[in-house]
């Protein structure tokens, strides 16, 4: 299936799917296409630290992590001493870590989490309907932990690939929409594996 861009406003575009069935289907197909052994050990190293050096988690934490695929994220964040489970359109067979779910209606209980993770926005059909659902399941006090690929506009960027369903000028475009629906963003820092962009913490507005 051929799929073009359509643009949304000035600042992203979105991909052009038929059916929300046929975004589930394209979403889906990825992981088969993917060798993520070397990623699995390296990204789960690199993301510990990066975790460590924000300083926020403490041993037994609760974390759901969105779009986890293999579970690499929820691997470093059970390294931390975290209680840490992740949803993906696809988890593949025998997956320890994470379970299949959709993060724009997720099957979790309100307020119900303390971290949210997710590396995946630019895979999101909507992209305020996460934001939401993302505040939804946060515990009073929680946060959003993301890692913002670069946009076609930021030094650090790049164009989408073959997957992407959601691409955007800047990272923070994606800063703004979030702030939008009532985080309050609370740090930033630059990474630039496995791709170049912005790592923000971002915590609940407390009159959401």
């Amino acid at each position: 299936m051929t799929l073009s861009w359509k643009s949304g406003n000035a600042s992203f575009r979105h991909r052009e799917y038929p059916t929300y069935e046929n975004y589930i289907a394209h979403q889906v197909a990825k992981l088969a296409k993917l060798d993520l052994r070397q990623y699995d050990k390296q990204y789960r190293e690199v993301l510990r630290e990066r975790l460590k050096r924000l300083n926020l988690l403490h041993r037994g934490d609760t974390v759901l992590c969105l779009g986890a695929r293999i579970g690499t994220e929820c691997k470093a964040f059970i390294d931390l001493g975290c209680f840490a489970v992740g949803v993906d359109l696809n988890p593949g067979p025998d997956n320890a870590f994470v379970v299949r779910g959709d993060f724009h209606a997720l099957q979790f209980a309100d307020e119900s989490v303390d971290y949210v993770f997710t590396n995946s926005l630019d895979h999101a059909f909507d992209l305020e309907r996460i934001a939401k659902e993302i505040m939804r399941v946060l515990k009073p006090g929680g946060s959003l932990i993301a890692e913002i690929v670069g946009g076609s506009k930021d030094p650090h960027g790049r164009e989408p690939g073959e997957y992407e369903s959601l691409w955007w000028d800047n990272a923070s475009d994606v800063v703004e929409v979030i702030s939008n629906i009532g985080f309050i963003l609370a740090s930033s820092e630059r990474f630039d594996y496995p791709w170049g962009g912005e790592l923000i913490t971002f915590a609940v507005r407390r009159d959401r």
